[in-house]
């Protein structure tokens, strides 16, 4: 059984346009993404599902591995199962899906994720979930979750779920955008229709929900910066210069820069 990561990108995002390509420290999101993943402990194979030529050249300039996905995919997880249908990956892989706006994404995060996959044949497909703060839980760009005893997923939603009526608040969960799926049941999601919830909510995992697939869950206990606007972006590259993990691929980064500058002077 193989473990390979999937990063879904493109550059339409309608409050970022451009968002793959934007710079933390000098160094593309998307390649900031791809690294990390690479620092990952158990996987075998990491690459950008992709529907951009900007994008390709990019990924391609830093030595990475992208599939070129059509256009019109709006959903990640759909653009990474057209990029697994390129590749010779049996059906009980592990196809991590891991959004291309997660630039401090840390590697214990999908060590975490694909634990239970690897543990129990039967789940197909898990979320990373974590604590969302009060700031959090009230901002429509954050997936709320609500789980039952067993950690499955109930119903998420961008409203704040679940309510503080009568002063009573039950857990405050948001979704982590990491999701292992194993290959197979990727394949079949991605033939799946779409549901109301999906498109009314715009959340992508809803759709396994309304068709009565059980979507578990993991709780992560590491913060991450998602990055939807400018000012995300800004606090992304705060965060990145206390980051314990930039170091050791952005100095790998320099010294390839540097190599090419010597050829192309010779």
């Amino acid at each position: 059984m193989k473990v390979v990561i999937g990063i879904p990108v493109r550059m339409g995002s309608s409050r970022f346009p451009g968002k793959p390509l934007a710079k933390i420290l000098g160094i593309s999101m998307i390649e900031h993404v791809y690294k990390r993943c690479l620092l990952v402990k158990h996987v075998d194979d990491v690459f950008v599902a992709a529907c951009d030529e900007a994008i390709r050249q990019t990924v391609l300039g830093f030595g990475g591995k992208v599939y070129m996905t059509h256009q019109e995919i709006s959903r990640p997880a759909l653009r990474v199962a057209e990029a697994c249908r390129k590749q010779n990956l049996a059906d009980d892989d592990i196809v991590v899906v891991v959004q291309g706006d997660e630039p401090l994404i840390h590697p214990g995060m999908i060590d975490l994720a694909i634990a239970p996959l690897l543990a129990d044949p039967k789940v197909q497909i898990l979320t990373l979930v974590a604590d969302a703060n009060e700031k959090e839980w009230l901002d429509p760009n954050e997936v709320k979750v609500v789980v039952d005893e067993r950690e499955d997923i109930l119903f998420m939603s961008r409203s704040s779920i679940p309510s503080n009526i009568r002063d009573r608040i039950g857990p405050r969960l948001k979704q982590v955008a990491i999701m292992p799926f194993r290959k197979k049941f990727l394949l079949d999601f991605q033939e799946m229709s779409a549901t109301p919830y999906e498109i009314a909510e715009s959340i992508e995992l809803l759709r396994a929900v309304e068709h009565g697939i059980k979507v578990r869950t993991a709780k992560s206990p590491y913060r991450s910066v998602s990055v939807d606007t400018e000012p995300d972006r800004q606090e992304a590259e705060r965060a990145m210069r206390r980051d314990e993990f930039y170091p050791s691929y952005a100095g790998r980064r320099q010294e390839m820069l540097a190599g090419d500058r010597d050829r192309k002077q010779n």
